[in-house]
């Protein structure tokens, strides 16, 4: 049967040389003309489709359908209903492919849909993991990348149940192409190194270009040139010394690696050979790729209208088919050509509309998926191995008392049996609504954190629930507790207190004191900290604005700790000074000028929402209460000779509710 895969790289389609497979066709036929039976026509049918030739092997297809539709119309039962069933489901199938293969992806996903659902009704469980995992590509190139990940998973399970580790590496690739949209390159990497070990342990050939030149593109964008050169030119040798013949996105990717070795001609002439191809199959995926890979081929040579040209057409397409995968790249080269030609009037446009496109294709929903998904997965896959162990080992120590005394202990096995199922159960229950119940609360803190980005770094959010996830895996289940509780702790006062316009400076610094034990849970006791309230302060009677330090906590811990090679430490005071009261934040960290050396050096672009946000609160407070709020920032190598560091401090508006 046909396995589909819609990818940005190589595909092969499996065949001999052209007499050797002219002979193998031909003999085929013959067999076809003599079977006697419809299981075995259905087999040598299914044969020629893996080898015939565009334009044939869709006519066997619809005659093995037939065949398969006509058999099971009967009173099938046992072996032959599943038999004809398979047939059936690979013909719908197959169908869907064609309709795929022309950028109808609702009719394609309409087809895959019922190709299941055969499947499912005869219990061909590889068959619907293949169909699925059809689906799951299309909507990878439609950006619904959480909607792909379910699917590659349920993809994932079906395929390690019966065994093939080809499609386990098929899925492995699948959702490597999805962490390289999301910028995640070292678990794209991570995936299709995965695969290519499983294509090579099962001498999977037809795969090793795809995967090596996959793998080569990865540590391009991780940029390590050497490990990318190797494994694209292993791509580019087994495509040379193979007999396989190649379809255009092969070329295309031929050309691609030229152009990474500057050799603009051999890459345009294998783009020319891979839009045609793509031009003659009516494939709008792939004609749009050949435009986009020849536009910045001209681009490298200055040849700017035919750049432009090139990468209108494959605009107009990627439209057409509204896949934001295929109007990103063309947007973005058509931004990239106005740019080059100092035209920024021309370009704007283009640049909204390729960043329109990247954000529905690089969103955190999808990027936390992957997580959940991953999360969900490993404790499923572990849940079964336990549970298969411990039933096996149930079933041998039943087994053993029976061969001794089966009268003598016939009830004691028989209670004793209950009595571990049912703890075996209710033990296998309850992991199983605690872990749902963790990745549940997983998906409330992401809801959270989208609705209070402007109080909390997102990435601390993220970074918490990883470390939590950690203690899971370990099974370390009461500090996992410990963290989680904290975490939630946390998580319910901040969405309490953002609600208010004050609060108690007790509050405050018991909200404070979760947040930086769960950072230093996140930075492993990097730093150590401190918070001191001026013994003029009455913790329950002063209120005050609600989180108004935490942004500058996460900017010395963030820019001014994680930069120290040795242990930090950060100071949080709140104390009167005459009728003023002053809050300040200090840490040792290794101060502005170096953080900022540093931030440049690796080219960090990240700057805190949240302490944008409370600069902006502080202006407005300054409105309501009159008092010109300043916040006075120092670097402590300017001020005192050998110490390193800052110093952040600013008045706090505040109330007393003895007063009030």
């Amino acid at each position: 049967m046909l396995r589909y895969f819609v990818i940005f790289y190589i595909i092969f389609f499996s065949t001999a040389n052209y007499f050797s497979q002219n002979r193998l066709i031909e003999g085929l036929k013959k067999d076809l003309k003599l079977a006697t039976h419809d299981t075995l026509r259905c087999e040598i049918l299914d044969q020629l489709i893996e080898v015939a030739d565009e334009g044939e092997w869709q006519k066997y297809n619809e005659q093995m359908g037939q065949i398969a539709l006509k058999n099971l119309s009967g009173n099938l039962q046992g072996r032959e209903l599943k038999v004809f069933s398979r047939y059936y489901a690979t013909s719908i199938h197959n169908q869907g492919i064609i309709f795929s293969e022309k950028s109808n992806d609702e009719k394609a996903i309409e087809y895959f849909n019922k190709s299941i659902e055969v499947s499912e009704k005869a219990g061909n469980k590889n068959e619907i993991a293949i169909s699925l995992q059809s689906i799951a590509q299309i909507e990878i190139r439609k950006g619904n990348h959480k909607k792909a990940l379910n699917q590659l998973y349920e993809c994932l399970k079906i395929f390690e149940e019966v065994g093939d580790e080809i499609g386990i590496a098929d899925v492995h690739l699948g959702i490597g192409d999805i962490c390289f949209r999301q910028n995640d390159f070292k678990r794209a990497v991570e995936h299709h190194e995965r695969s290519l070990n499983l294509y090579i342990k099962n001498n999977y050939t037809v795969a090793l270009s795809t995967i090596n030149f996959k793998i080569g593109v990865d540590y391009n964008a991780l940029k390590d040139y050497p490990r990318a050169l190797e494994y694209l030119q292993k791509s580019i040798n087994l495509i040379e010394n193979s007999d396989h013949s190649v379809n255009s996105v092969a070329y295309l990717n031929i050309a691609q690696i030229y152009i990474y070795q500057g050799n603009f001609s051999k890459a345009l002439e294998y783009a020319l050979k891979g839009l045609k191809i793509s031009e003659n199959m009516q494939n709008k995926i792939e004609i749009n790729h050949s435009h986009v890979l020849l536009s910045k081929i001209f681009k490298l040579q200055k040849k700017y209208n035919l750049s432009i040209d090139h990468a209108e057409q494959a605009l107009k397409i990627g439209q057409q088919l509204s896949h934001p995968a295929e109007i990103y790249m063309a947007a973005k080269q058509l931004y990239d050509i106005y740019t080059d030609m100092n035209l920024p009037a021309k370009a704007i446009p283009y640049h909204h509309l390729y960043m329109e496109s990247k954000s529905i294709l690089d969103n955190q929903e999808s990027k936390n998926a992957l997580l959940e998904q991953k999360l969900k997965y490993e404790y499923e896959k572990r849940e079964l191995i336990s549970k298969a162990e411990n039933e096996r080992k149930l079933a041998e120590l039943k087994s053993e008392n029976q061969r001794k005394n089966l009268l003598k202990n016939i009830w004691l096995v028989v209670f004793g049996g209950a009595f571990l199922l049912i703890s075996v159960s209710v033990f296998f229950l309850y992991r199983y609504f605690k872990q749902k119940s963790v990745i549940t609360n997983q998906k409330n803190n992401l809801l959270k954190q989208k609705l209070l980005v402007s109080q909390m770094n997102p990435h601390f959010i993220f970074n918490s629930l990883n470390a939590i996830q950690n203690y899971i895996f370990k099974q370390d289940s009461l500090k996992a507790g410990n963290y989680l509780s904290q975490f939630s702790e946390l998580i319910r006062m901040i969405l309490d207190f953002s609600r208010k316009d004050y609060i108690s400076v007790q509050s405050e610094v018991k909200l404070l004191t979760n947040y930086f034990q769960l950072q230093k849970l996140r930075f492993e006791n990097k730093f150590d900290f401190n918070i001191e309230i001026d013994k003029n302060i009455n913790p329950e009677a002063i209120h005050i604005p609600p989180m108004l330090a935490q942004p500058f906590i996460e900017n010395a811990i963030e820019h001014g700790i994680f930069y120290k090679k040795e242990k930090g430490r950060v100071d949080v005071r709140l104390y009167f000074e005459k009728d003023l009261l002053i809050y300040e934040i200090e840490d040792d960290g290794v101060g502005i000028e170096e953080a900022m050396k540093l931030k440049n050096k690796l080219k960090s672009s990240y700057e805190s929402l949240a302490t944008i946000i409370t600069k902006e609160r502080m202006d407005t407070l300054t409105e309501q209460t009159k008092t010109k709020i300043e916040i006075e920032i120092t670097d402590k190598k300017n001020e005192l000779q050998g110490e390193s560091g800052v110093k952040v401090k600013f008045i706090v508006p505040f109330k007393n509710e003895d007063y009030d």
